[in-house]
């Protein structure tokens, strides 16, 4: 019975890895204040009970406060700059990729030509459509997987990489990366990360958190015995996180799911874009537009 109340209170679009940070802190902020006034005109049982709701709310629902989803990204997008990192592209981002620490004269592969030499290189491989008599989608491009050796090379690459400090990563990322890029590590919060800048000011700055770091360096490595050229193989790393079965960090399975942050704004009427993420470490792989 006690089993089934908490499953029907869950909302697991605002908790594990789709939990808003900044909204947790909110609300956790608002109840704390709550149970201040509540003490304050002595009612310090009451106070405590609002505590315990609250907190309970927070865990299963991610919100106390009604509404939080709806209102919180908005009210965050009004804010004065970008105060939870959102737009700053030298904050630790999910969109962030390898190839994107570059300097200005690197001259960046398409997205087109990526996906094309993955494909000669038979690194990824067309799914094969259902033969079901209707080809009113002939002009649609198939969609795509990894070939089963590569997946067996990045995976081997990714377990050699996944228990590295964070200052070998980043020495890794500056092997790869050549002497015109700037490696550095980077701790803030609960983030750590890998950031590399080209050596001019309008050169490219990529952040990396530890998770993505191994996923693009271990891809990277792996590609170099399918792939000559080396800004292929940077660049392959972010559309390679698309196909991702299992966490780099955990090896759980991923999945895809859709969730709104602060700073996060979906207009009305549509959906928010589905994300690739591991629920058990709160990452998130990919974002899918």
């Amino acid at each position: 019975m006690i089993g089934r109340t908490i499953e029907r209170l869950r909302r697991p679009a605002y908790t594990g890895a789709n939990r808003c940070l900044p909204c947790t802190v909110l609300n956790v902020v608002l109840v704390a204040a709550v149970a201040i006034g509540l003490v304050i005109v002595d009612r310090p049982v009451v106070a405590t009970g609002a505590v315990l709701v609250g907190a309970a709310a927070i865990w299963l629902r991610g919100y106390a406060v009604p509404y939080t989803p709806r209102v919180g990204p908005r009210l965050a997008a009004r804010l004065p700059g970008d105060p939870f990192g959102h737009r700053n592209s030298a904050t630790p981002q999910p969109t962030s990729g390898l190839a994107d620490g570059t300097d200005a004269e690197t001259t960046q592969p398409t997205g087109d030509e990526v996906v094309t030499a993955l494909l000669e290189a038979g690194v990824v491989v067309p799914i094969p459509a259902a033969d079901d008599g209707d080809d009113t989608d002939a002009d649609v491009a198939p969609e795509l997987t990894l070939a089963d050796s590569f997946r067996e090379d990045w995976r081997a690459e990714m377990d050699r990489l996944r228990d590295r400090d964070l200052e070998a990563l980043a020495a890794i990322a500056a092997d790869l990366t050549g002497p015109s890029v700037t490696t550095r590590t980077s701790r803030k919060f609960r983030t750590e990360a890998v950031v590399l800048e080209g050596d001019e000011a309008t050169g490219g700055v990529a952040s990396l958190t530890r998770p993505i770091a191994v996923a693009e360096l271990a891809a990277a490595r792996a590609l170099e015995s399918w792939i000559d050229d080396p800004a292929i193989r940077l660049a392959a790393g972010r559309p390679l996180r698309s196909l991702l079965a299992s966490c780099p960090r955990c090896e759980r399975d991923l999945t895809i799911t859709q969730s709104s942050c602060c700073g996060e704004v979906t207009p009305i009427g549509e959906t928010p874009p589905e994300k690739l993420v591991c629920p058990d470490c709160d990452v998130r792989y990919f974002t899918y537009s």
